[in-house]
């Protein structure tokens, strides 16, 4: 999944969820932090575990509630925003998501189909694929960090929301007459 879409979900899911757009932004850039494996030639690592998430954030979320209690709903809604991406991810490939508990990646195989003759048809196809989870560094990597389809789902799940906030701002030469 490309980076844009790790972005936008989480960031609509905030904004919907009353989070102001400038605390949304940052907390939903969190989102593209399993993809920095792909900086050291390893996808899809440990990184892209839920369990090593929890293992990770359990004891800064505890920290930060104890003494920044004010950064406590910021905190988890960031530890959301980076499950969001783990989540995507394993409707596009195989996933390490329960790893080190469990030894198999997953992969969530989606499908629906139609037939359109004398008659309408819809198929719905979902399957569970497993593979044993390897982690091994690769020579290259190749990802799409934008595609068209992408951009479209980017922009209608964006749209509305930007919609919305620039119809609530006020034009301040407007607000004097």
């Amino acid at each position: 999944m490309e980076p844009l879409i790790h972005f936008v979900v989480p960031f609509t899911a905030l904004t919907l969820a009353g989070v102001k757009f400038r605390r949304a932004l940052p907390i939903s850039l969190l989102a593209l932090l399993p993809d920095l494996d792909a900086l050291l030639l390893i996808h899809r690592s440990l990184s892209h575990s839920l369990i090593i998430l929890l293992i990770a954030a359990t004891p800064i979320t505890l920290l930060i509630s104890r003494f920044k209690p004010n950064l406590q709903r910021p905190s988890i809604l960031g530890l959301l925003s980076v499950a969001s991406h783990l989540a995507l991810d394993i409707f596009t490939g195989y996933t390490p998501i329960l790893w080190p508990l469990y030894s198999y990646s997953i992969w969530v195989k989606v499908e629906l189909t139609t037939h359109i003759g004398s008659s309408l048809n819809l198929s719905l196809n979902a399957c569970l694929l497993l593979e044993p989870t390897t982690f091994h560094r690769l020579q290259s990597l190749d990802a799409s960090l934008l595609t068209g389809e992408g951009l479209i789902l980017s922009t209608a799940l964006l749209t509305p929301l930007l919609l919305k906030a620039f119809t609530k701002y006020k034009h301040p030469l407007k607000e004097r007459n």
